[in-house]
């Protein structure tokens, strides 16, 4: 029954929580180091879309790490249930549900300021998508024992 409760470890003993939480971090800096591109580089003020008859609002730094931190956790968080009810097909689950996620959220609707607005949340999207899918699907397919699917 203790070991229900143990964290995830890979197939070799290794625990996965480090790799996992190096994800999230490194997810979170993209998308900071790509708001520092944005704004303070090239100096493009970045604004959210406005949705129905809101203002568009600015996206500042906290914003950006804000929007990045909670859903790589929630991801995570995601990963690890999934990995408890259904561990064989997990990460492929997982991968679906992000990938379909990332799709859903991408910046298709609302009134822009501009074209570099619409560019630029999507460069975002994409930058935290692109360094936490692959971390969490691999530490995902390195928990199972070697021959399973």
């Amino acid at each position: 029954m203790a070991t229900d409760l143990a964290p995830a470890q890979s197939a070799s003993g290794t625990r996965l929580w480090p790799i996992r939480l190096a994800g999230v971090a490194g997810a979170v800096l993209v998308a900071l180091l790509t708001w520092v591109l944005i704004e303070p580089v090239i100096g493009h003020d970045l604004y959210a879309p406005a949705l129905g008859s809101d203002e568009p609002q600015d996206i500042g730094a906290v914003e950006t790490i804000t929007v990045a931190l909670l859903p790589s956790l929630a991801a995570w968080g995601l990963l690890a249930v999934l990995e408890r009810f259904v561990p064989r097909r997990a990460t492929l689950i997982w991968t679906v549900a992000a990938l379909v996620l990332l799709l859903a959220t991408m910046p298709w609707s609302g009134t822009f300021r501009s074209d570099g607005d619409h560019l630029s949340l999507v460069l975002l999207h994409l930058a935290v998508a692109a360094v936490l899918i692959p971390v969490l699907a691999w530490s995902s397919a390195r928990r199972r024992p070697a021959g399973t699917s």
